[in-house]
C-alpha cells in the first residue's frame, strides 16, 4: 500500500518539475526590471554642417526593460539600435542640445527610434520601457 502512494507522489513531482508551462510562468513572474547600458558612450558631432566650429555630444545611455524578450532583443540588435541613436543625436540643433527640455525631447525621440527598430526586428510587443541619459555632456 505504501509503495502505491510512493509512486503516485513521485509521478506528481516528476510532472511538476518537467512541465513546460510551469517554468515559463515562473520565469515571467520572476523577471525583474533590468537596465542595459549601451556601451561604449555615444560621442558624435551635431548641429548645422559647414559651420567653422564643430559641436560634440557625449551621452551615456541605459535602456530599462521589464521582460526577458525585450532584454534578449536589445542585446541581439544592439548595433542597429546604436546606429539609430547616433543618427538621431547628430541631427539635432544646438538649441535643442543645450536646453533641458530639448534634451528630454531627444530622449523621447531616441526611445521611439529604439522601439521602432525592436518592433520591426523582434515583433510587436517587444519594447524598451524607458531610455535614460545617465550622462549627457555637450561641447559648443
Amino acid at each position: 500500500m505504501m509503495t502505491k502512494h510512493f509512486f503516485y507522489v513521485i509521478a506528481v513531482l516528476f510532472a511538476a518539475v518537467f512541465s513546460p508551462g510551469v517554468a515559463s510562468e515562473e520565469e515571467a513572474v520572476t523577471f525583474k526590471t533590468q537596465y542595459i547600458e549601451m556601451k561604449p558612450a555615444f560621442v558624435t558631432n551635431y548641429g548645422t554642417p559647414g559651420k567653422k566650429k564643430l559641436k560634440y555630444v557625449k551621452a551615456d545611455i541605459s535602456l530599462r526593460v521589464t521582460s526577458k524578450d525585450a532584454a534578449d532583443a536589445v542585446e541581439a540588435h544592439m548595433p542597429y539600435l546604436r546606429n539609430e541613436v547616433v543618427l538621431l543625436l547628430s541631427s539635432q540643433s544646438e538649441s535643442t542640445m543645450s536646453d533641458p527640455i530639448g534634451q528630454d525631447t531627444v530622449r523621447k525621440l531616441a526611445l521611439e527610434a529604439v522601439n521602432k527598430v525592436l518592433s520591426v526586428e523582434a515583433g510587436k510587443g517587444v519594447e524598451v520601457d524607458d531610455l535614460l541619459f545617465t550622462n549627457f555632456v555637450v561641447q559648443r
